[in-house]
Formats: C-alpha cells, structure tokens, sequence
C-alpha cells in the first residue's frame, strides 16, 4: 500500500515516528512537499510543488489532486498500529473516517455537524474527488484556505461520490489521555497538544514498541 502525507516548512520530528511506525507494515512512503524541505529519513517517494508558504489547505488539495493511484493519505501526527491495508479492497472512490457524536470548538460549534469527516487519514481511489475538492476550497475565504478548508471541501463534495465511512474510534482515533489504552486501535492521531505523546511510548500502545 502507498501511504502519502504532506510534509513542507516543518520540523520532522514528528514526521519520522510517524513513517517508522508506517514502515513496520511495508507500506510504500510518498512525501509531498514543496521545492526546498529535506525529504523525511525513509521515505521512498518525494513530490514536489512549489508553495509560497500561504493558503496550506489548498496547496494540500493541489498535491492530491495529482494522484492518480489508489492509496491512503494521513497526516504526520499519526501512529500505525495494525496493517489497514485492506481497506483499499472495497469498492469506493475515497474512504473518510468520520466522527460520531457532539465534539465542540472554542466558540460552541459542533465540529461533527461542521466537518463531519477527519481529513488526517484518508484513502484514495478517485483523482476527480481532489480535482473537485481543490476547485471548492480555492472559492473559500483566505482564512479558510489556510484553516480547515480540505474538511469543508472534503463535506461539500462528499454527496456526489462513492464514499466509504469509517469510524475514526476506530482508524483515526484521538486520545484523551496520555496512559489511555490504545491496544485496540487501528491509527492514533495525535492531534493538536497531544502531538508530544508520540515521543511518550506507554505500556499499552502497541505502535510505541518500534521506539523501544
């Protein structure tokens, strides 16, 4: 399975556990990047775009929007934790990990009713659901191409595809606590302030053995 992520103008720190733990199950790395980041230890694949440093959701969509091979897309803050390559053996132009229940920002809004599917880890078999995704987020506002626009987008355009949900609980889970059990899940995405869990292995997450 190719496995695909955006990498530019960012330390690799966490882009390095994230490729180990990825190589562990003999998944193909692609890195997509701008014309200057070094390209992360042990990846087998760079592509690379030029970017102005601005507008990231949309430069994101761009790099997609190039792809025209079936694969998994994920973000650099993610842990593999068992093989989901089977996955890719359904018939679907993307499969989305979606969020369940009420989940609320800062300002009250319920981020499931907003940007019901998690773009950290997708994957892939239709280069026009990108093509269309990246012509939605390029009509969005300056602050939206650069915040969360590929979830809008990845929503708006969601109804005219083949789309296969899956749970993030599941693929693309979200921990709450740094010594929560993790055993049985697929993917951890450790967004936000839990990214330096990464660097913290516990007994109980499988994926932190390959840091031992």
């Amino acid at each position: 399975m190719q496995v695909v992520f955006l990498h530019a103008k960012q330390s690799p720190k966490y882009a390095d556990i994230m490729v180990m733990s990825a190589a562990r199950f003999g998944y193909e790395l692609i890195q997509l990047t701008d014309r200057d980041t070094p390209e992360v230890k042990g990846v087998h694949k760079v592509v690379r775009l030029p970017w102005s440093g601005t507008h990231v959701m949309t430069y994101k969509l761009d790099h997609l929007s190039r792809i025209d091979y079936p694969c998994l897309i994920v973000d650099t803050d993610v842990i593999f934790q068992k093989d989901i390559a089977p996955i890719l053996r359904n018939d679907f132009d993307v499969a989305l990990t979606r969020r369940v229940g009420s989940i609320y920002d800062t300002d009250g809004v319920d981020v499931t009713i907003e940007m019901p599917y998690n773009c950290g880890v997708m994957f892939s078999k239709c280069q026009d659901f990108w093509r269309a995704a990246l012509r939605t987020c390029k009509g969005y506002s300056e602050s939206r191409q650069t915040w969360y626009g590929d979830q809008h987008a990845v929503k708006e355009i969601a109804p005219r595809f083949n789309v296969l949900e899956l749970p993030c609980s599941e693929y693309n889970y979200t921990p709450s606590s740094i010594s929560e059990d993790l055993s049985d899940k697929k993917i951890v995405h450790y967004k936000g302030k839990r990214k330096d869990w990464m660097w913290l292995p516990s007994p109980t997450d499988e994926a932190s053995l390959f840091l031992a």
